[in-house]
Formats: structure tokens, sequence, C-alpha cells
């Protein structure tokens, strides 16, 4: 059909975050907006937004609830139902204004909150960002109830939908196994109007090199381990330094960690969030990324967005170790931390600090293993589920 005489697909999308900086919902939106649809988004208070707001093109709508970020399973709880039951009413409001309605996880239930549509026939996708189960395991351990509550939920969710989107095989294999609603990947590759190759950033193997992590700043993510380790990697190479960008509950601990290491000159934190295209900017100041996340029932499963980031930038990395991980990253591509504790770090980064010529062919490897893993690539798939989906709804 020509695209000029295309009728525009109205979708409508929930999901519990900040969708200025949400980049998986973003990029979604924006595919669907650049090709002549129509999207309205559902998502969480934003500071300095309007309530109703238009951003590239999307229609944004943002509930008066705020994120949380922390160990209470309570607030937790609290956080998902009182939006979801916003959103739902905010859907039923709407009836069938949309031909296709998507819901973001986390939690898998908030697919619930286009009950109504579902009862008109309208479609309804959940995209599986991270499995719910997964961050409560890590979070909340020992807690039997929430959990068999959680994991009764994921399921119901999968029932309920009538389609299920990954970010990675690892999960759709996972969801294949655990329900008969059908299951496709669309990865959370990087978007390549931002993240694009850049000239070999070399270095002295006895001067400056900046190592580098952006994203969610988390305990589990290990930059406190990767500070001690730092510490020791600058008694032999005093030109080593590390650049955070982010947000998250673990950046006040970290801050006191690098006190107590008395790393203030050599540690660069965070002092506000970076909208996308200034955050590539700023990644063009390492040398070297470093995920040293800490093992755990979510990170075990995880395909770190940052990571491919890295690898299209021509960034080499070093990572812990996932069977995830290491379905698409091969040893080559990579330096591999198993564990990511600060002797396996220092020693990682002591060796490509010595040996460039290994960085380098390894940040060409890893280049390699993204070639048609942007989302150039990947919006393809996406716009096939959307478009079956608005079709099934016309028919």
């Amino acid at each position: 059909m020509d695209a000029t005489k295309r009728r525009p697909i109205r979708v409508g999308m929930l999901v519990i975050s900040e969708y200025e900086s949400d980049a998986r919902v973003r990029r979604q939106a924006e595919a669907l907006v650049e090709r002549g649809d129509e999207v309205t988004v559902v998502a969480l208070h934003a500071e300095g937004r309007p309530a109703v707001d238009v951003v590239d093109g999307v229609n944004v709508v943002h509930l008066p609830t705020q994120k949380y970020r922390g160990e209470s399973s309570l607030s937790y709880i609290k956080l998902y139902g009182g939006f979801t039951a916003r959103a739902a009413g905010r859907m039923a409001r709407w009836g069938r204004r949309f031909d296709v309605v998507q819901a973001h996880s986390m939690p898998e239930a908030l697919v619930f909150a286009a009950a109504v549509q579902r009862a008109m026939r309208v479609p309804v996708l959940l995209d599986v960002h991270d499995l719910t189960s997964e961050l409560f395991s890590a979070k909340f351990e020992g807690r039997r109830g929430l959990m068999s509550a959680i994991r009764f939920s994921e399921r119901a969710s999968f029932r309920f939908a009538d389609e299920v989107l990954t970010p990675h095989d690892r999960y759709t294999d996972m969801l294949r196994a655990m329900t008969r609603t059908p299951v496709t990947t669309v990865m959370n590759c990087p978007d390549d109007r931002y993240f694009t190759a850049r000239p070999w950033k070399g270095w002295e193997p006895g001067g400056e090199v900046v190592f580098g992590y952006h994203g969610l700043i988390a305990p589990r993510h290990g930059l406190a381990q990767l500070a001690e380790a730092l510490a020791a990697v600058r008694g032999e190479v005093p030109g080593a330094r590390m650049q955070v960008w982010g947000s998250g509950d673990g950046l006040a601990p970290l801050r006191e960690k690098v006190a107590e290491l008395r790393l203030g000159d050599a540690v660069s934190l965070p002092t506000r969030l970076l909208p996308i295209h200034e955050m590539t900017k700023e990644l063009d100041k390492m040398h070297i990324g470093v995920l040293a996340s800490q093992l755990d029932p979510w990170t075990a499963n995880v395909l770190p967005n940052k990571l491919m980031e890295y690898a299209v930038m021509g960034i080499p990395v070093i990572t812990f170790r996932n069977a995830t991980i290491e379905r698409y990253f091969p040893d080559d591509a990579v330096t591999y931390v198993d564990p990511a504790n600060p002797a396996n770090l220092r020693e990682a980064m002591l060796a490509l600090i010595r040996d460039p010529e290994k960085a380098r062919l390894q940040a060409e490897r890893a280049r390699e293993v993204m070639v048609g893993r942007t989302w150039r690539h990947q919006r393809q798939h996406y716009y096939e589920v959307i478009d079956r989906m608005a079709a099934r709804r016309r028919d």
C-alpha cells in the first residue's frame, strides 16, 4: 500500500517509568510516529513536564505517580498498584480509541489496565523489558508468599495478552516455556540516530585512561567494587580515572565509597540526568566501558543496552559474565570478569591499559557482533508485530 494512503495505526502505551528517560519505550513510540502512526503514552509523573505533553510527536500523559527505587516491597506494590489503577481509569474513559494497546513491564500485571480494551476486542501487547519475579527475587529473597503471588501474576498476564515481546532470545525461550501466547524478540538495540561508530580513541599505557559507565546506578551494578579496583589500578597507573553518568539509589553509597577511597580527583559522578543526545557526546570522553554487575536472579539474564551501545561506538568493554551476554558476545569481543570483584576488575583493567592494541581488536570484534543489531534493523520486526495486531483488530 502507498504510504501516503496508509491509515495511521492508533497505539496506546502504558509504562511505569518516566517516558522521557525510557529509551526502549521512546524508540518504539518515535518509530511509529515517524512512519505516520498516532501514539499516546501513559507514564509516570516527570518533574518539570506538564500533565499532558507532546514529546517528539508522541502524546504523553503523565499520571500523578512518582517513581520509587529502594528496598521496600510495600512501596513497590503501592507504586505498581496505584499507577495501574489510575491508568485503568484513564483507559476505560478512552474505550475504543486505540487499534493496539501495548503495556511495558515491569510489572507484567500492568497489562490488565487495558481490560476494557481487551473486552472490546482491541489487541493487547505485553512488552517484557525485565521479569518482575527476577527483580523481586534479587531484592526480597526469602519472601515466599510474595514471590508466589508475583509468579502467578506473571503467568496470568501472559495469558491475558494477545502477544508478548522480549528484548533478547534468552527471554523469548524462557517465556515460550511458560505460556502458549506468541512471543517475539525485538532487541533493545542502540538507536542509530545517536549511537554510531567513532574513530578509535587510543591511549598511552602510562598516560590518562578513562573508564566509564552510564545508566542506572544501583548497588547490584557493582560501581563500588569498580571504585575499589580503580584505587588499586592507580597505584600502578596514576592516570587511570572513572566517569559515571546516570541516577539511582546506588549513587549516595557510591559517593561515600569514592570519598572513603580518596578518589575525589579521579572519579566524576553525575550531578544531573542527561538527555540521550547529550549522553552520546559524553560517552566519547571514555576509553573503556565497564559493566561490573553482581550476579543475582535479575542480572543473571539481562543483556545490557549500554554494552551494545559501547560496542556500536567502538569502545572496548570489560563486563560481568552471564549466559545471555555470552550468547551474543564471544570471548574475543569483550573482556569478561567472572565474578566482577575488585581483584578481577583490577586485573582486567590493567591488562587493557597495558595492551591498547588488544583493546582495539576487541572493540572491532564487538562492533562486528552488532552488525544488523541496531534499532534501524530491529524496528522492522517491531513494525511487523504492530501491523499484525492492528490487522487483527480491523478484521
